[in-house]
């Protein structure tokens, strides 16, 4: 098995009501529990910084539907397979998702 990696992108901001929020935690979380335990993931703060190699400077600062809010990584046999175990994935309804091999030796296709 390969690892992938799914970076949770923005899209349109949305106002959720509190139990709209509670309603989209659980089916991340029941996403999460239907498939065997992935060897990480989790949210990203908002802020960080950018390093240039020159000099480092606050941001990100990306349009809302650029920015990358959280990542998953799954085992798959293919960039087709993981491209299907995240097609149901609940944060379509708000974002996309890039979907992208873990090279095992640094960048690689």
């Amino acid at each position: 098995m390969t690892e992938f990696v799914g970076f949770l992108r923005g899209g349109p901001a949305r106002d959720l009501s509190p139990e709209e929020a509670q309603q989209t935690l659980e089916r991340y979380l029941a996403w999460n529990a239907a498939r065997t335990p992935s060897p990480g993931g989790g949210g990203l703060s908002r802020q960080g910084r950018v390093v240039d190699g020159l000099s480092v400077s606050d941001g990100p600062f990306a349009e809302g539907a650029e920015v990358v809010g959280g990542f998953i990584t799954i085992e798959a046999t293919s960039l087709d397979e993981a491209t299907k175990i995240f097609g149901d994935h609940p944060h379509l309804e708000f974002g996309t998702i890039e979907v992208r091999k873990i090279g095992e030796k640094g960048c690689e296709d």
